[in-house]
């Protein structure tokens, strides 16, 4: 069987006359992907390499609060 329906809050609504059973297995299967929301496209311009330390990981103290390298 295949049925198509929509998202709406995160719900798939079904036309009507489509009746699955409580409990039923379902595969969702996303027909037309939408781009990434304004707000994460533009959060994603910020995003750039930065020029840290290759050790910031580990002395992580020591560039933050001056604690001793270890």
């Amino acid at each position: 069987m295949s049925f198509t329906g929509t998202v709406e809050n995160g719900v798939v609504i079904f036309p009507e006359e489509v009746c699955l059973p409580d409990g039923a297995l379902v595969e969702v299967v996303v027909k037309d992907e939408r781009p990434l929301m304004p707000f994460a496209a533009e959060l994603l311009k910020l995003a750039k390499d930065r020029d840290w330390p290759t050790d910031m990981s580990v002395n992580h103290d020591h560039y933050l609060n001056g604690a001793a390298r270890k």
